[in-house]
């Protein structure tokens, strides 16, 4: 399959879809893959594993039997030298109707944003979004330096800041001014944090370096990187008495 704006469009989290192909690659996953083994090889919220099933089946990794095909095989396959470029060969291939349109690399949030418009289900396009964002990033598509540095107005004026659960809330928004920063937080990456472990069930190593990766790639995506210094705000400056 390929998306394409006749059928729904994947919009599960960017962490679940590498985590099943990096424990494919490592360990193997029974066959077939379904709600089951997903639920037992990690993926949680439980909401997120019809989204994830559906989104292996559309991006090509297992067929409607749930059977792998011959594209998960070549992901499991690639030496890890060649890792990024099978996953970039496979998104350029899957996405090949947005690739048609954008190009990741260069384009700005609200070029990429319109590249799904046409996309159904039409209330998950932001999370479409940010799988596509996240899935490019681990694929090495989104550069590190001076990536979407034109990215953060267009994005913040087009997003809704999703809900989460309180322990999610806690654990995701790690910045200085909780209340007020929350609401400045771009969909990209409110839904990626959204998909971190509570601290009770924690997670490994190597899928907190996934998630790292992914994450630098949405927020650099995200939010511009810029030339110039802005002046340190001091308490000096505000103007008041202390």
């Amino acid at each position: 399959m390929a998306v394409t704006s006749e059928r729904p469009a994947p919009y599960t989290s960017p962490k679940a879809v590498l985590d099943i192909i990096e424990r494919y690659r490592n360990r193997g996953l029974p066959s077939p893959i379904d709600a089951d083994v997903l639920a037992r090889s990690g993926v949680v919220p439980d909401s997120l594993i019809p989204r994830t099933l559906q989104a292996m089946q559309t991006l090509d990794l297992i067929d409607d039997k749930g059977a792998p095909t011959g594209t998960f095989e070549s992901l499991r396959l690639a030496p890890q030298a060649e890792y990024k470029t099978a996953l970039a060969d496979w998104l350029k291939a899957a996405y090949a109707d947005v690739f048609s349109f954008v190009d990741p690399a260069t384009d700005d949030a609200a070029r990429i944003r319109d590249a799904f418009r046409s996309y159904n289900p039409v209330g998950q396009q932001e999370r479409m979004v940010t799988l596509f964002i996240g899935l490019c990033a681990a694929a090495g598509l989104i550069p590190e330096k001076e990536s979407q540095r034109r990215t953060a107005a267009a994005s913040s004026r087009q997003r809704t800041p999703r809900p989460s659960t309180a322990s999610n809330r806690r654990r995701a928004s790690p910045q200085r001014q909780p209340s007020a920063a929350t609401d400045r937080i771009p969909a990209p990456l409110a839904g990626l944090l959204a998909t971190l472990p509570s601290a009770d069930t924690g997670w490994t190593a190597a899928k907190r370096e996934r998630f790292i990766a992914a994450f630098k790639g949405v927020l650099d995506f995200c939010v511009p990187i810029t030339d110039a210094d802005e002046p340190d705000e001091s308490p000096e400056d505000d103007g008041q008495e202390h």
